[in-house]
Parts: C-alpha cells; sequence; structure tokens
C-alpha cells in the first residue's frame, strides 16, 4: 500500500517544484556554460546560434522517423537559428568595416538582412571579396529575406497585422541541403570577418606604433 501511495504522488508530466532555479551552477561541471569576458562578442553568439542548428540538424538526420514529428516542429528553431547566425555575422563584418574605415556608426540595430547585406557588401568589396562569390552570397541572403524579413516568420505563426507568416499552402524544406548551403554561406561570412578584423588589428598596431 505505501508503494501504491508513493507512485500515486508522483506527478504523471514534469511539474514545476518549489525551489526551482533555472540558472545555476552544479555538480556535473562539465555541463556548466560558462560567460565571461572571452565569448562575449558577436563571434560566440553567431557561432552558438550556427552550431545550435547543425546539432539539431545532425540529430534529426541520424535519426529519420518518416513522419511529421519531430522534424516538422523542429524546422523553425532551425531556421530561426541560421538566418540569427547570418544576422549577427553582418553586423559584425559592418561594425568591423566601420572601425576599420574610422567611421562611428556602430551597426544598424534592425534584423532586416537584405538590408544589412546592402551595408555589408561594399565593404566586403573593398576588401579582397571576389564579385562572383559576393554574387552568390546576396542570392542566399535575398532567398531568405523574402521569405523571412524582419526575423519573425519562424518565430511567430502570425505576423505583427495577423496575417499567417508563411503564406504558401505548403513548405518544404530539406534540412539536409539547407545544413549544406549553410555551411558554405558560413565559411564565407565567418572568414570574411576574421580577415576584416585581422585588418583592425594590423590597423591599431600601426597607428600605436
Amino acid at each position: 500500500m505505501d508503494s501504491e501511495d508513493s507512485s500515486l504522488d508522483k506527478p504523471e508530466f514534469p511539474w514545476p517544484q518549489k525551489g526551482d532555479q533555472l540558472f545555476k551552477a552544479d555538480t556535473d561541471w562539465w555541463l556548466n556554460a560558462g560567460i565571461d569576458n572571452w565569448n562575449q562578442d558577436f563571434h560566440a553568439y553567431a557561432e552558438g546560434y550556427k552550431r545550435a542548428a547543425d546539432i539539431v540538424v545532425e540529430h534529426v538526420t541520424a535519426n529519420p522517423r518518416g513522419g511529421r514529428d519531430p522534424i516538422d516542429y523542429l524546422v523553425f528553431p532551425i531556421v530561426f537559428l541560421y538566418r540569427q547566425y547570418i544576422e549577427l555575422r553582418l553586423k559584425e563584418i559592418i561594425l568591423i568595416g566601420n572601425r576599420l574605415e574610422d567611421r562611428e556608426q556602430g551597426f544598424p540595430k534592425h534584423h532586416r538582412i537584405d538590408e544589412l547585406w546592402k551595408h555589408a557588401r561594399p565593404i566586403l568589396e573593398r576588401y579582397s571579396a571576389k564579385k562572383d562569390d559576393l554574387d552568390i552570397v546576396e542570392a542566399c541572403i535575398a532567398e531568405l529575406a523574402k521569405i523571412d524579413p524582419d526575423s519573425d516568420t519562424f518565430r511567430y505563426p502570425v505576423d505583427r497585422q495577423g496575417k499567417k507568416s508563411i503564406e504558401a499552402e505548403q513548405l518544404l524544406i530539406n534540412l539536409r541541403h539547407l545544413q549544406k548551403v549553410m555551411e558554405r554561406l558560413g565559411s564565407f561570412l565567418s572568414s570574411s570577418s576574421e580577415y576584416l578584423f585581422i585588418q583592425f588589428q594590423q590597423k591599431q598596431e600601426i597607428e600605436d606604433y
């Protein structure tokens, strides 16, 4: 009887408990994620979003179920994470480019990646990026901006006017293909950002000398 009573005390679903705390360190120290000076920059945030998306895609493709669960749920955070990565990289490129050219504008605060690209592309053109590469990247950014102009489409089912975020009756997105294209875009954006940063460091060293 005691065992039956104790089983009845257990909730059918996980339930909030008194003293629950979201942010704390614990004894399994290898799972304590650290946030400090080294990872509070655009690079760390951008890398975090892209790596999270890659991990989810890799899990889904390694464990196919052939049904609508979980792939048709996970498509929303996956695309959002990749889009957030692109947005952060573009803002980083703009920020470093402005510093490199002694401009104080910082970076645009909106989420429109097509407009961000209009700021970023001229910077990349001035620092040896090839036109063909820039055209390819621009086409991908334009494709994403068309379906998700303000970073809301994959976060909410409706837009700010109450319309469906995705108007197409059906939109098929192959997640393995998406990841492969994002890997190529990521290589271009991250290496471009790193190159600009090196140029900025060298400029500072010359000025300090």
